[in-house]
């Protein structure tokens, strides 16, 4: 008996001691996502955390990095050169870059203080990071994002979270779209990677809980008050319908389906006809962006191995197109091939590739149904331009690495996300 009292003794310390562990590491990387995000771009981060501090961390990353892709270097792990090329590929434009006129110290900076995030990748793999935990850290990231910009709608004076990391403004100043105050707060990538969760857990279970989830984010999407955000991810979900599995799950998913449907039909002028209106009246935007595509396109022809390798991001280049009002941030992956080259823009289709077709029958939906919502929008917007989108990037292709190198654990049937401690987590919301 007294051995029996002991043995539970030590399996109670031991669960205690496991559960403070992971609260610890989760509360440690929600801190050290929202660091990286330039603090949900709160307004004068940039004074709050100086530039030195981000280079620190990643000489640490990338010394971390070499160290753990020497150490694994004989282990078949998926997208594992991948993150090497993102890890690698942006120092190609020093070269380029001072050859057409930028400097190679600023240009450094530039390319140290984000792209070591891709470092990310094999930090997970080495300290075990299970598909749960990176799970669990987005979505209390995406929760904190959605209550800021509630908060910030009911009084959008005092709001401090959305802007310039460089702004020293008391409040942040945004304009306004469809009668609200616009505010970029966080990142949307992430916004959307919560949202294609909660949605795939919402199809699968249809508990209220994933209900309500599902509904926070789309709310979070719709406060970004961007139109190709909004569209990519109407389409998405309207596509996720399609992919359900299960006869019962099939017929409750339309008439899910129906009730959307007539609910934007009701609803749908109050939510979309003032950004509608104004696309319309706004066809200048619209227009310089494909004007600047038709020049990109053209201008690298005309210049393939700058095409190829990138043309940096210091160069007098851009100086000029500010001038003509072309913005590479407004034409996806085309404005990024203008930074990093076209090997870097294409990788993220060769991947998307791989994860939507090759192994299509291995990756869990909602991976899937992020792939879709970031590409459909990549000529507008690329998935993965900082630090906070390149930590998302590196959440969806680590998880999608442990379906498809251990598919016998990751079954998508039998060992859903988190299913053992989220289903917890979800009967508690019930009772």
């Amino acid at each position: 008996m007294n051995m029996s009292n002991s043995a539970s003794r030590i399996n109670i310390i031991s669960l205690l001691m496991s559960t403070a562990k992971n609260v610890v590491v989760t509360i440690f990387m929600v801190a050290l996502v929202i660091f990286l995000g330039n603090g949900l771009n709160l307004i004068g981060w940039g004074y709050i955390v100086q530039m030195r501090y981000y280079l620190l961390m990643a000489g640490m990353c990338w010394m971390l990095y070499g160290f753990f892709f020497i150490q694994y270097r004989e282990r078949q792990i998926t997208f594992k050169y991948y993150s090497l090329f993102l890890t690698l590929w942006p120092f190609s434009i020093l070269l380029t870059s001072f050859l057409l006129g930028g400097s190679i110290a600023d240009e450094l900076i530039q390319v140290q203080v984000w792209v070591y995030v891709s470092t990310f990748f094999m930090l997970f793999y080495h300290f075990k990071f299970t598909e749960n935990r990176v799970m669990w850290i987005i979505m209390i990231v995406a929760l904190i994002t959605v209550t800021i910009q509630i908060l910030q709608q009911i009084e959008p004076l005092f709001a401090v979270f959305g802007g310039s990391p460089d702004d020293t403004g008391e409040v942040v100043i945004t304009g306004e779209r469809n009668g609200m105050a616009r505010f970029f707060v966080g990142s949307y990538q992430v916004q959307m990677l919560a949202m294609c969760f909660c949605w795939y857990k919402m199809l699968k279970t249809f508990k209220p809980i994933w209900f309500l989830l599902s509904a926070l984010m789309l709310v979070s999407i719709y406060l970004y008050l961007t139109k190709q955000i909004l569209i990519t991810t109407l389409l998405t979900l309207a596509l996720s319908f399609f992919f359900v599995k299960g006869r019962w799950v099939r017929i409750l998913s339309y008439v899910l389906l129906a009730i959307c449907g007539i609910s934007l039909a009701i609803f749908w002028d109050d939510l979309f006809g003032e950004m509608i209106r104004e696309s319309k009246d706004d066809s200048f935007s619209h227009a310089i962006r494909f004007e600047f595509i038709g020049y990109i396109i053209e201008y690298n022809f005309a210049n393939p191995v700058k095409a190829i390798f990138g043309h940096g991001t210091t160069i007098p280049f851009f100086e000029e197109l500010r001038h003509m009002l072309y913005y590479p941030s407004d034409i996806g992956f085309f404005g990024e091939s203008i930074y990093y080259g076209w090997l870097w823009a294409l990788a993220y289709f060769y991947v998307a590739f791989r994860i939507l077709v090759t192994y299509r029958n291995r990756i869990p939906l909602y991976i899937r149904l992020y792939i879709l919502c970031s590409g459909f929008i990549s000529i507008f917007i690329f998935p993965y331009r900082d630090r906070i989108e390149m930590y998302n990037w590196m959440c969806v292709i680590y998880i999608a690495s442990l379906y498809i190198d251990k598919p016998q654990e990751h079954d998508e049937k039998d060992n859903e996300i988190g299913i053992k401690e989220m289903e917890i987590v979800t009967n508690q919301s019930e009772a």
